[in-house]
């Protein structure tokens, strides 16, 4: 009997325990400019539901970490398929360069920021790895280069790092 009143109590308080903590990832997410590219990120990693703020804050930097691995990879790609050493590609070897070192160590740093409670660090390394990729898109569009899906991976990227920064503001 006392299992029952054990499991039927567990049952009944764990969902309303889940519920309140998607609420607190709702209101994270809430004043960022993209709230459901923020919500795809934090709802991709189970973790996120017993996460409290700057866990948060950890879990869209790991976002940023893939997104930034996913244009990284896609420039990669756009390499192997030109064939010309003209002044795209120069543009794509750099775009690549600075995303693969500069970015992602920026991230890092980032993530240290929120380990150590140094939450402007924080802010401002997001906001310096982001300024990596917006540099690429103007370079590429500089040199006429046009791809509709790495600029919208770099899009995300951005949408990603405002949530970010906004998450990490509000400490």
């Amino acid at each position: 009997m006392m299992i029952k009143f054990l499991l039927l109590t567990f049952l009944v308080i764990s969902p309303i325990s889940i519920r309140a903590d998607k609420d607190l990832m709702v209101k994270e997410c809430h004043n960022a400019k993209a709230p459901s590219i923020c919500m795809q990120c934090l709802e991709s990693d189970p973790t996120s539901v017993k996460a409290n703020p700057v866990g948060i804050a950890g879990i869209v930097i790991n976002c940023l970490n893939s997104r930034l691995q996913n244009i990284t990879k896609n420039i990669t790609d756009l390499l192997s398929s030109k064939e010309d050493k003209g002044d795209m590609k120069k543009a794509l070897e750099a775009c690549k360069k600075d995303l693969s070192t500069e970015a992602t160590t920026k991230l890092s740093e980032a993530k240290t920021g929120l380990k150590t409670g140094d939450y402007d660090k924080a802010g401002l390394s997001i906001k310096l790895a982001l300024g990596f990729p917006l540099s690429c898109r103007v370079s590429l569009k500089n040199v006429k280069f046009t791809s509709a899906d790495l600029f919208t991976q770099i899009n995300l990227f951005g949408q990603l790092s405002n949530a970010a920064m906004r998450i990490i503001d509000r400490f």
